[in-house]
């Protein structure tokens, strides 16, 4: 049977190396055309994006199987896999795969439901589109190929370029990503085809193109993510995706994408939520100290070498209480949200406590527990939180949260007074607790970190929270919250088996992990999973019987002192003496809301036409960013986001442009009734505190 099998693969092979052998001399046949292309195509991105034509003009590619075929286009035999690239006809293959893929697309999906329950204005209008969505969607087919305008499209693997060729020359996009791990393939894709004619109308009418190459698979979210930013988020959840070609960078890349995909659709914050942090940090800077950052060696190595364990509410918490109690004189444990109400039952006192929902429910929880046992407390927090949280700790501190029009404000009026103070942005710090804790970590350059009770789900819907944590009462759930009826997604397990989690614990694993790999950096830099809970990536996986610490007794309160001395800082007073009608300029963003409102006339007739007036929005927004109204475009970009992202997925859900189109104006009309209507909330913005309610109190077994 052996002889039989080697038999046709040696004759596969004898084949394949006679055919190899002419293409190599058609190489040579027409190594001036070539030399010429590829002349003038690096000439042109010298042009276009020099830094392309610098990476790439004394690059030698390390694979050397490329040969022409019979038609004259270029392949490259695949040692990976023992094929070539293509078959003896490179386009025509191409053109079969692009005829495919326009027909069968991939593409960015999310769902944005009705917001119930919720007295937020944003909310109000985002479901006013909504309903308008209902109304002008009736009697509409539905899109099922690639339309012929696309907002957005990522390609994974440029190949020798025949596709993205093609592919283009049957579609208009706007915002183009094109991913190429292997610089060898780009590298020959200069000799293959004319990228003159991709870089002309890539680079014309608001149309961009971005190349990511060389860029390893795991890094290609965080590159494009930043570049998404600029580009304008609400096109993201309408992107269509291609793979041009399987390999195993290829295959990671878009893995790790769509894994990573809730980081393109979260935190884009809102209007009220802007307002309400606003509010609450200019009512809270007086009350507390604010992070600053003066250099890595401002701390003695015995404080940046405790083992630190970050506490949360989880199932696993239970099963860790034990080991807590036995190594407490040698960590130091910060407890999450919820949790301190939980260790305050089993008799734990951790170190410091920290929160990051802004609401007054948070804060609601302290009522329960004792004023001498918080504090001994270190509470700390972003300057979004409640300015009652400061009022429940002997000693408090926060840094500032990104993207809030709040930090906005300090930051640049403290500026403009010539504070030179390094105030840090705590990168990460959301969407729930844990998330901040790590920031902090990060900040502080521990270097030996424990997840617990951080389970980022849950194997059973009776089972979410530790059964000594509020959520219950008598062993059944207290009434505060229930996830019988969420919708859940399902994880690996960091111990193995399948972990269900509901979208914010997935999206706060997932920042658990795009932050772990910033630390992973770090020299001498663990962490350790303890929790039963779902994976997380970069971090090591560690059943608790498992745990060794052998580190000496730590004088708790001095470490503490030490950590407060080097991070933080009084608050600027350069906005302590302003009243808030000084600090957030409602005439200069009466005059921006306006401007947003112009411009949807009767011009607008196709996607692009609509598309491009969106991201003259988005620009005009973004713009903002680097002038002295930085704190208008983070109190107007979340919102927008929102309501321009239900135009364009109205736009590219239905088959008939024109009329699409024309139906789509009436979800224009109550994006702009909330703009007229924002300068007169702005006005009121010191008013908009949290006053919660008493779900919590009621309900919560705290």
């Amino acid at each position: 049977m052996q002889n039989k099998a080697s038999g046709p693969n040696l004759e596969h092979a004898e084949a394949f190396l006679a055919s190899f052998k002419k293409g190599a001399e058609r190489l040579k046949d027409n190594d001036q055309d070539l030399t010429d292309r590829y002349i003038k195509n690096m000439t042109v991105f010298s042009q276009f994006m020099p830094h392309i034509y610098e990476e790439l003009k004394d690059y030698r590619p390390k694979k050397r199987f490329i040969y022409m075929e019979e038609s004259g286009e270029l392949n490259l035999f695949r040692e990976d896999i023992g094929f070539p690239l293509f078959s003896e006809n490179p386009k025509s293959q191409a053109q079969d795969k692009i005829e495919y893929v326009l027909s069968h697309p991939t593409k960015t999906f999310l769902n944005l439901e009705r917001s119930l329950n919720n007295e937020s204005r944003h909310v109000f209008f985002s479901n006013k589109i909504l309903d308008e969505i209902e109304v002008q969607s009736e009697g509409l087919e539905k899109q099922v190929e690639w339309p012929q305008f696309v907002g957005a499209a990522i390609v994974f693997g440029i190949e020798l370029g025949y596709q993205l060729e093609l592919l283009l020359s049957k579609r208009d996009i706007k915002h183009l990503y094109l991913y190429e791990s292997d610089l060898d393939l780009f590298h020959y894709s200069l000799y293959s085809i004319d990228w003159q004619d991709i870089l002309e109308t890539c680079n014309r009418d608001g149309r961009t193109i971005h190349f990511f190459l060389g860029v390893q698979p795991e890094e290609f979210t965080d590159t494009y993510l930043l570049q998404l930013q600029e580009n304008g988020y609400f096109l993201a959840p309408e992107t269509y995706l291609f793979m041009g070609y399987n390999s195993p960078e290829n295959d990671k890349a878009f893995d790790y994408f769509k894994k990573h995909y809730v980081r393109q659709v979260m935190g884009w914050g809102f209007f009220d939520d802007a307002l309400i942090g606003i509010a609450q940090g200019l009512r809270s800077l007086p009350k507390t100290k604010v992070a600053h950052f003066q250099g890595r060696d401002v701390l003695p190595k015995w404080v940046t070498d405790i083992p630190v364990f970050i506490l949360g509410n989880g199932p696993s918490l239970d099963q860790g209480i034990e080991l807590i109690k036995e190594v407490r004189e040698q960590v130091l444990l910060i407890s999450c949200g919820s949790t301190i109400n939980t260790l305050s039952k089993l008799g734990v006192t951790p170190d410091i406590h920290v929160d990051i929902e802004r609401m007054k429910q948070t804060v609601d929880k302290f009522s329960f527990l004792d004023k001498e046992y918080l504090n001994g407390i270190w509470g700390l927090t972003a300057n979004v939180m409640h300015p009652d949280f400061f009022d429940y700790f002997g000693r408090s501190g926060m840094g500032m949260k990104p993207g809030e029009a709040i930090t906005s404000l300090i930051l640049s009026h403290a500026r403009a007074k010539g504070d030179d103070k390094n105030y840090v942005q705590l990168n990460y710090c959301n969407p729930i607790v844990a998330n901040l804790a790590l920031s902090y970590v990060h900040l502080f350059g521990f270097n030996s970190v424990y997840y617990l009770g951080v389970d980022n789900g849950f194997k059973d819907k009776n089972s979410h929270h530790s059964v000594h944590s509020g959520y219950y009462k008598d062993g059944k759930e207290s009434g505060f919250q229930s996830f019988q009826d969420a919708k859940l997604v399902e994880r690996e397990g960091n111990f193995g088996g399948t972990i269900y989690a509901t979208g914010i614990m997935d999206t706060s694993r997932v920042q658990l992990e795009a932050l772990t790999r910033s630390l992973n950096k770090r020299r001498n830099f663990d962490s350790f999973n303890l929790s039963d809970g779902a994976k997380i990536e970069g971090v090591t996986p560690l059943l608790m019987d498992d745990v060794l610490i052998t580190d000496p007794k730590i004088d708790h309160r001095r470490a503490i002192d030490l950590l407060e001395s080097a991070f933080f800082t009084d608050p600027p007073a350069a906005v302590l003496d302003q009243t808030p009608d000084t600090l957030i300029s409602v005439e200069d963003f009466r005059k921006i809301s306006k401007a947003l409102q112009e411009g949807w006339d009767e011009s607008i007739k196709t996607r692009e036409d609509v598309c491009n007036l969106l991201w003259t929005y988005h620009r005009d927004i973004y713009f903002l960013r680097g002038s002295v109204h930085r704190h208008i475009h983070d109190l107007l970009i979340g919102s927008f986001t929102y309501s321009a992202f239900l135009i364009v997925q109205f736009l590219f859900n239905h088959k008939d442009e024109a009329e699409t189109v024309s139906r789509a104006r009436h979800l224009f009309t109550p994006w702009c009734e909330f703009l007229e209507e924002m300068p007169s909330m702005l006005q009121q913005a010191s008013e908009y505190v949290d006053q919660g309610n008493d779900h919590l109190i009621t309900f919560y077994n705290g």
